[in-house]
């Protein structure tokens, strides 16, 4: 609980009014939907990721699909079901895979609301939901195929239960709904997990310190449900995944540190900490250390008037640290968006303390440290409604290709675009095999060796998206460079993060 609004001229405080009403807050999140749908209606092409795990979903059955998937995928298996039922019920198109997606993110504008009112004052309730509806990384995960978007939903459901057995004093009906929900959720979410056992220990600890040895025992008892409903899990998916070495290889760099053993260990956690304002709660690097000290003073506010609810919050994230450190579960972007909309309470807690401190001396000035904050987030919202990302066009791409090739022309896929080119290409007739390329990032003259299987084509296109750019080389600069020693560019197109390029290869250009 924030200190009250200090004393200003009237129309300061009519408009503070304004922002701090339900009225401000309803308008604020149905800006933020209107935001999300947005991004989703502009139908961007799939990305290489979500291409493979969109080809897992289209190509295998319901029982198939509890098994490891293709292409380095990871899903939980209740929304991959509910993938393969809207694929099912409304065919193979990009609006059908991301409506579930879409109705979570909608969903959690509201149910953020809910949540953050319970544990902030209606001003610093106001500052929060700009932050969450306005987020750039939850606006785009709301149209990824991808269950990103539907891990914050479950985390603020989850929450949202566990306030609810608080503030009804541990209820049997709220305890009851409480595991029942959480049991649901593991089957929807892989880090419900971490949320459900951060609120479990929070809520067992509360009632050991108020000697409450009844509720404790009724809690205890029903929460073996969503245990029972792990180990199931566990048993008929988990399992399996979690033994995906090509997964765990991929995420190395992202485990955080047990024991620290070196200087880039020891890096890795104010790095972390640093990178988790940026992304995934989309603040500006530039305002970092702000929102640092906002962050440091929502948490000493809270702990003094609201411990229990900050522990709520806190506590899902250390558990996802711990298991971060056991190598099972990365502490990275899109996969820690999660936890989002904890942070955010505890920064728009912060925030508006320094305000009202501030503006206690000078209400300019402590406005001013808002907008500052907010500007980012919210210019880069208003943006996407007239540019939505659209990271990896190669959808646009492949019309392109396939309205200026000629029959017989050759094709070479750059090894990133393979899983989106093997989505879009039945939509287009085209008889030829594509030339598949091979990743060699440690050896560029592979990739020479590569290219020269297309040598003698007349008409040879290469499509490139999902580009690499390890040890700070634009693989597609790489490549064209030597497309232009050993041949001729007849055509080329391109688009956001795709492109095209029409070679003739019968003769070298040195020659």
């Amino acid at each position: 609980m924030v200190k009250n609004i200090p004393a200003c001229p009237l129309e300061r405080l009519s408009w503070i009014r304004f922002f701090i009403s339900p009225l401000c807050h309803w308008c604020i999140i149905g800006f933020g939907i209107v935001l999300r749908i947005a991004q989703f209606l502009y139908n961007r092409s799939l990305t290489e990721g979500e291409a493979a795990l969109a080809l897992n979903i289209i190509s295998k059955s319901y029982s198939r699909l509890l098994q490891p998937l293709d292409h380095t995928q990871a899903a939980p298996v209740g929304f991959l079901y509910l993938q393969r039922f809207m694929v099912s019920l409304l065919g193979n198109t990009e609006i059908t895979m991301r409506l579930i997606p879409l109705v979570a993110g909608c969903a959690s504008c509201v149910l953020f609301y809910y949540v953050a009112r319970r544990i902030l004052e209606p001003s610093a309730l106001s500052l929060g939901l700009v932050l969450f509806a306005m987020s750039d990384h939850l606006i785009y995960f709301t149209s990824e195929v991808k269950q990103y978007s539907t891990d914050v939903f479950m985390a603020l459901c989850i929450l949202w239960f566990a306030l609810w057995v608080i503030t009804n004093k541990e209820s049997p009906v709220s305890i009851i709904l409480y595991a029942g929900f959480s049991a649901l959720a593991l089957w929807f979410s892989h880090p419900s997990l971490f949320v459900i056992a951060g609120c479990n220990v929070v809520l067992i600890v509360r009632l050991i310190k108020r000697h409450a040895a009844q509720k404790l025992l009724l809690l205890s008892l029903f929460l073996l449900i969503p245990v029972a409903s792990f180990i199931l899990n566990y048993t008929i998916y988990l399992a399996v995944a979690a033994r995906n070495e090509q997964l765990i290889d991929f995420w190395q760099s992202a485990f955080m540190p047990l024991l620290p053993t070196s200087l880039s260990d020891l890096t890795w956690y104010p790095y972390v900490f640093l990178r988790t304002f940026k992304f995934p709660v989309g603040l500006s690097p530039y305002t970092l250390g702000l929102a640092v000290l906002a962050f440091a003073c929502g948490f000493v506010t809270l702990v003094r008037i609201k411990r229990t609810y900050l522990a709520l919050l806190i506590a899902p994230i250390i558990v996802t640290l711990i298991v971060s450190a056991l190598h099972r579960y990365p502490f990275e972007g899109r996969l820690i968006l999660f936890i989002t909309p904890l942070v955010v309470i505890i920064l728009a807690e912060g925030l508006e303390y320094l305000r009202q401190s501030i503006a206690q001396r000078n209400f300019a000035f402590g406005t001013l440290l808002i907008l500052i904050v907010l500007a980012y987030p919210v210019g880069l919202a208003c943006c996407r409604l007239v540019k939505p990302r659209a990271p990896e066009e190669l959808r646009m791409v492949m019309e392109y290709v396939d309205e200026h090739k000629a029959p017989g022309d050759a094709i070479y896929l750059y090894y990133g675009s393979i899983n989106a080119f093997q989505y879009y290409a039945p939509r287009f007739a085209w008889t030829q095999n594509p030339v598949y390329g091979i990743e060699a990032r440690d050896n560029w003259e592979r990739y020479y060796q590569d290219i020269d299987r297309m040598r003698g084509e007349r008409r040879g296109w290469f499509l490139f998206s999902h580009i690499a750019t390890t040890y700070g080389v634009n693989e597609e600069e790489l490549f064209v460079s030597y497309l232009n020693k050993i041949g001729k560019q007849i055509d080329h197109c391109h688009a956001s993060g795709a492109s095209a390029y029409l070679y003739d290869l019968t003769l070298s250009n040195d020659q």
